[in-house]
């Protein structure tokens, strides 16, 4: 809306219905179309003259279009029942598109299902959430912990207890300023005034690691400042302190419009203490991924420079396939990524490796193997069975899934070790390898053999631990089958969203455009009412302890017939009205700058504040109404309906006599 913004009311208010919910009955279509036949003949853009009121009724006019429409589809009825407006715009995108979400959940209404459907809306939501979470808060949380399992005598069974050797965390958090929207310092092939605006990006990182062996310990601390001026270029400075070492490190990488990567690093490493100048470090790379054709991908890195510790740096080229059938009508999915690596310069030169999504037809289960080779020591195996545990809502899962996996690996020199491995997806990973034997020890192959079948073991254990949900899902009734602490989450979530709106200095000036459309609809109701003796608003003022508002002309504006019937919701919420915790600003909603940002959240967490400590204003509606000659008094609270004339209402006396 114009001056305004984007309005955040209830559809419900808009409409002037009742909100279906507790001892309140639903509402139904013929109600939501006779509701909006009656407003939209009051307010219709074509009756105001041209000019500034045509647009402000235009703006008034497209908010009772989207309260009709969100009301009337059950699909949207349904998302702003339980989620707001956020719930209905996540349904409105690509609204007409084949795959889109409206469409499934149109398509489970049309078959009697609501409940599943607002199963898929509370997943769809919930990973909207999670997205939008990992792009304004970057963390990850790296766990190792390297364990010793074997015992002297080298047999299968009587293993020792793992012990803990060695241990490492590793933590880092990025905290992206909010972004402004500046002029890019790089050309542009546009002329005039026209050119774009470049999204710049300073992101902080501040991470941590240590390390324990055998009662023995070592920590270093990092901090690092990430500049993008646009999204395929990024410059970093890094900081890392240690007990005996400081580094300092200065990179930038960028993506070129053919996809090839380059990549430029300077390192200076400082002992501490010992006051000799620090070593310097430098390292040149470039990359590119390259389709040869279907099915087949080559990723070649030529990398050039010389490392602290006086080491060269080398070449890297890997070729992966989809398995070496071309047939196109194969899901790639199904089919096994093999990947060759040749890596110059690193321990192990030589490796190849298989993949196999959709391991025994299973979708969320893949199995990895792979070989290496080196000539000091020897080869590597390694294989993994690795699950996707995804969360469910009734029989609908997820997109974002923890992981797990288990494996072991043999290497000649140090023998047979089990991992262990869980990521979630929020960034938290924890690795356990626990050495088990060493490759000499008597009996070696046959810990080998019973790991292995201990870790498919335990793998199988998994899927049915995983597929025990979904079993359980089928018996339940559709009430039982979400959680429903997941749907109270996500409404809160919505109820907060329209709530701080609400409070906002927006939705006064909305409020306040509202008013000045329905002013001469007020006035011509109170005369038509006068001529009739009908009900005729003598004064209205919505008031707290602190502040009130004039609802006069909000009141007649509603008066239908000599009757005037507000649901019991917060008379804030009506058109023309605003909440009365409202403060000026001084334009602060509107302005976009850090410093406005860092006001608005500070004046929402002491809102936030107030409101848990239940200092909220009680906010009372006082009407004296004029009726049949008669003068009367009423009152009700701020979410209780008013119904007028009322059998309650005082009578003050004749109209002659009062006023």
């Amino acid at each position: 809306m114009s001056g305004g913004g984007a309005s955040r009311r209830s559809p419900y208010a808009v409409l002037n219905l009742p909100c279906s919910g507790g001892d309140v009955p639903p509402i139904n279509d013929e109600q939501i179309r006779n509701a909006y036949r009656r407003l939209s003949r009051l307010l219709h853009p074509d009756k105001r003259p041209p000019g500034q009121e045509r647009e402000d009724a235009q703006s008034v006019f497209i908010e009772l279009q989207h309260a009709y429409e969100t009301l009337v589809d059950p699909v949207l009825r349904q998302a702003y029942d339980h989620y707001g407006h956020n719930g209905v715009a996540t349904v409105r995108q690509n609204k007409h598109a084949t795959d889109s979400l409206y469409r499934h959940l149109s398509e489970l209404h049309d078959d009697g299902k609501p409940s599943e459907a607002l199963d898929l809306l509370t997943i769809t939501l919930e990973d909207a959430l999670q997205k939008q979470h990992k792009k304004e808060w970057e963390y990850s949380a790296d766990v190792e912990i390297n364990m010793h399992a074997n015992n002297s005598n080298g047999a299968l069974v009587g293993m020792e207890w793992p012990e803990v050797t060695s241990s490492n965390v590793s933590l880092s958090a990025s905290v992206p300023l909010p972004p402004q929207s500046m002029a890019s310092p790089f050309p542009s092939t546009e002329s005039g005034d026209n050119q774009p605006l470049a999204k710049q990006k300073l992101q902080l990182s501040i991470g941590g690691q240590s390390n324990i062996d055998k009662g023995l310990g070592a920590t270093r601390g990092t901090l690092s400042a990430t500049y993008k001026p646009v999204a395929q270029t990024s410059i970093a400075s890094d900081l890392t302190v240690g007990r005996k070492h400081l580094e300092t490190t200065l990179s930038s990488n960028t993506m070129l419009s053919n996809e090839t990567g380059l990549s430029v690093k300077m390192t200076r490493q400082y002992e501490l203490g010992s006051g000799k100048e620090g070593r310097l470090a430098f390292g040149f790379s470039s990359h590119r991924s390259l389709s040869i054709f279907q099915g087949r991908r080559a990723h070649a890195m030529f990398a050039l420079g010389v490392g602290a510790n006086l080491k060269m740096h080398y070449g890297i080229l890997s070729l992966t396939t989809w398995g070496f059938s071309v047939d196109e009508s194969e899901d790639d999915d199904d089919k096994p990524h093999i990947t060759a690596k040749l890596t110059l310069g690193t321990q192990y030169p030589v490796a190849l490796s298989v993949e196999q999504p959709n391991l025994f037809d299973t979708p969320n289960r893949s199995g990895k193997a792979s070989i290496s080779w080196s000539p000091l020591q020897g080869y590597k195996l390694r294989g993994m069975l690795n699950r996707s545990l995804s969360r469910r809502y009734g029989v609908h899962k997820s997109s974002f899934a923890s992981k797990v996996g288990i494996g072991v690996e043999h290497t000649g020199l140090s023998g047979l070790k089990w991992i262990i491995r869980y990521e979630h997806p929020e960034g938290l990973s924890v690795s356990i390898p626990i050495f088990v034997s060493s490759f000499l020890s008597p009996g070696y192959w046959n810990r080998v053999l019973f790991i292995s079948t201990l870790s498919f073991a335990l793998d199988e254990a998994l899927e049915e631990l995983a597929g025990q949900p979904s079993a359980l899902v089928e018996t339940k009734s559709d009430a039982t089958a979400v959680d429903p602490s997941k749907k109270l989450s996500l409404k809160m979530r919505a109820n907060r969203s329209e709530q701080q709106w609400l409070i906002s200095s927006s939705a006064k000036r909305c409020a306040e455009q509202q008013l000045s459309l329905m002013g001469p609809v007020a006035k011509g109701k109170r005369q038509r009412e006068e001529a009739i003796d009908g009900l005729v608003i003598l004064k209205a003022t919505l008031s707290s302890d602190k502040s009130s508002l004039d609802a006069m002309a909000q009141l007649q504006y509603w008066v239908q017939d000599s009757r005037l019937s507000l649901p019991p919701s917060s008379k804030s919420l009506l058109p023309g009205l605003y909440d009365l915790r409202v403060t000026e600003t001084d334009g602060i909603d509107d302005d976009h700058s850090a410093l406005s940002e860092l006001v608005r959240a500070i004046r929402d967490w002491t809102s936030r504040k107030k409101h848990c400590r239940n200092e909220v204003e009680d906010v009372v509606l006082a009407v004296r109404y004029k009726y049949h000659g008669r003068v009367f008094e009423t009152e009700v609270g701020d979410c209780e309906a008013l119904e007028l004339p009322s059998r309650d209402a005082i009578d003050m006396g004749s109209s002659d006599c009062v006023s």
